[in-house]
């Protein structure tokens, strides 16, 4: 019993090349990445998220007619950007949630921050126009 050779793991050993990736920032991390089950809650909280946002909307939009006395016209034109505006902080907070190294680089955020941009923007002019 004494003669047993009980041998430990070398702690310098890496995973294999397989299981490992080198991320954008040059972080290793282990596994695949981003699997179909993650993609489709994402999905999903981006919708309720819609939904909300839509019942948001219609809120501004009627308070800005009601209680500001703008246009019926440039309120839901307000209404309509402020979705934008909430939706796409939605989609970026969700690809940041997913795999933030591999949806939080410039391809991605470029596009998603310009139509942010405009959105703020024609908000901006709806609230301040004089019809």
């Amino acid at each position: 019993m004494a003669e047993q050779n009980l041998n430990l793991p070398e702690l310098d050993k890496t995973p294999s090349d397989a299981q490992k990736t080198e991320t954008s920032t040059g972080i290793l991390s282990e596994g695949a990445g981003v699997n179909t089950k993650e993609i489709v809650m994402g999905f999903g909280a981006v919708l309720i998220a819609a939904i909300i946002f839509f019942v948001i909307k219609n809120y501004v939009a009627r308070m800005l007619v009601a209680s500001y006395k703008k246009s019926p016209r440039s309120a839901d034109m307000a209404g309509w950007s402020l979705f934008c505006i909430l939706l796409f902080a939605a989609i970026i907070a969700t690809l940041g949630i997913l795999d933030s190294a591999k949806f939080l680089t410039l391809a991605y955020l470029i596009p998603i921050g310009l139509a942010m941009l405009v959105s703020l923007i024609t908000f901006i002019m709806a609230l301040l126009s004089k019809r």
